[in-house]
This record gives structure tokens, sequence and C-alpha cells, in this order.
């Protein structure tokens, strides 16, 4: 019984949480993290509709351009309402994206592997 009163307890707050927002507890912030969610999100539809037209599963560079900004806007985000979850939940994965940024920023400008030299 008192499992069931806390969850009736956790589910209330949720509901009272959702209910402030739109009754017109939206504010800057929430529409922030709201763009910055969408922008972290939409990453996932990117990578879909690029492997749908290849027809092979490929992770194009949008991918890290959307997950560097949905993550760093969900980092300023968590900062902002104080969530250390949320604060190391964004923070370290954003330094993931930009390395693999780097990563195919170098293999660019590297000649291909597996070439000879007199085939360069």
């Amino acid at each position: 019984m008192g499992a069931a009163k806390c969850d009736e307890g956790a589910l209330s707050h949720y509901f009272h949480n959702l209910w402030e927002n739109v009754r017109g507890g939206v504010t800057f912030w929430t529409i922030f993290g709201l763009i910055a969610n969408f922008l972290f999100a939409s990453r996932f539809v990117i990578q879909w509709y690029v492997s749908e037209r290849l027809k092979r599963s490929v992770i194009p560079v949008q991918f890290w351009y959307l997950s560097i900004a949905g993550s760093v806007m969900m980092l300023i985000y968590a900062v902002y309402i104080g969530k250390v979850p949320l604060i190391l939940g964004f923070l370290f994965p954003t330094v993931i994206y930009v390395r693999n940024l780097m990563l195919i920023r170098k293999g660019r400008r590297e000649p291909k592997l597996g070439m000879s030299e007199t085939e360069q």
C-alpha cells in the first residue's frame, strides 16, 4: 500500500508540473529546452533519412553537428535548472561528438589507406 501511495504522489507531482507549464508556466527556458531537445532528437531523423537514401546504415556528418548543438543547448538548460545528472549526461558526450568531427576532418585530409605510395 505504501508503494502505491508513493507512485501516486510522484504521478500527481508530474501532472501538476505538466499542468503548470501548459497553464502559463512556459518561459524562455522551457522553449529553449524544447528546442534543444528537438535538435538533439532530430539527429536520428537525419541519420534514418540518409541511410534510407543510400540503402545502407550510415552516420552522416550532420548527425554530429546536431548532436553538438543539441547537447550544448541541453547542457546550458541543465545548468540553468541545476540538475547534476543532466549536466553530466550532456557534458561528456559533447566531447565525443567534437572528437568524431575531428576524426572525420582528419580522414578527409589523409590519403586513402591501403594505397601504395606510387598509387597516391
